[in-house]
C-alpha cells in the first residue's frame, strides 16, 4: 500500500485533531484557574511597567477571595494559552460574564498596586502592594497617596487666577 498525498494529508489532519483533543482534555481535567488570571493580566497590562513576578501572587490572592468561581476558572484554563494573545472582549455584549471577569481582574489588580497612589502615572514602575478587598481592608484607600509616596509626577491642580 502506497502512501499517497491525500492519505498523508488525512493522516496529518487526523493526528492534529487527536493531539488537540488530548491537549484540551488534559487542560480541562487539570486546569489551573490561575492561568486564566495570568493571561488576562499579561495581555491587558502589557503597556505598563509592571513587576510581572507579582502576577502569580495576585492570582493566588484573587482565587482565595473568589473561591466560588474556582471551578469555572478551571474550565476556562483550556483557553488560557490563546487568551494571552487574542480576546473576544470587544465582541462581547456589555454585561457578558467573561467581559466582567476581565474587567474585574484588571481593576482589582490596579487597585492592589501603587498605581493610583502615584497619580496613575503610566511612565513609572508599578509595584504590587497587597490584595485590594474593600471588605477586609477597610482602611486602605488606593486613591490617597501614602506617606512617603512620590507624587511629584502628578499634574498640579488647576487654580483660579
Amino acid at each position: 500500500m502506497r502512501l499517497r498525498r491525500r492519505r498523508f494529508l488525512l493522516l496529518g489532519a487526523g493526528s492534529a485533531v487527536v493531539i488537540a483533543t488530548g491537549y484540551g482534555v488534559a487542560r480541562w481535567y487539570r486546569g489551573d484557574p490561575a492561568s486564566v488570571i495570568l493571561a488576562i493580566l499579561e495581555r491587558r497590562l502589557g503597556y505598563l511597567q509592571v513587576d510581572r513576578t507579582s502576577f502569580p501572587r495576585f492570582a493566588a490572592d484573587y482565587l482565595d477571595s473568589r473561591k466560588e468561581y474556582r471551578q469555572e476558572l478551571a474550565l476556562l484554563a483550556l483557553f488560557s494559552l490563546p487568551y494571552r494573545y487574542v480576546t473576544p472582549y470587544p465582541l462581547l455584549k456589555q454585561g457578558h460574564s467573561l467581559r466582567r471577569l476581565e474587567s474585574n481582574v484588571v481593576s482589582r489588580y490596579l487597585l492592589s498596586t501603587d498605581f493610583f497612589e502615584h497619580g496613575a502615572d503610566e511612565s513609572r514602575s508599578i509595584r504590587y502592594v497587597e490584595f485590594h478587598d474593600p471588605y477586609s481592608i477597610a482602611c486602605r484607600n488606593p486613591f490617597v497617596p501614602r506617606p512617603g509616596a512620590d507624587v511629584t509626577s502628578q499634574a498640579p491642580a488647576a487654580t483660579r487666577a
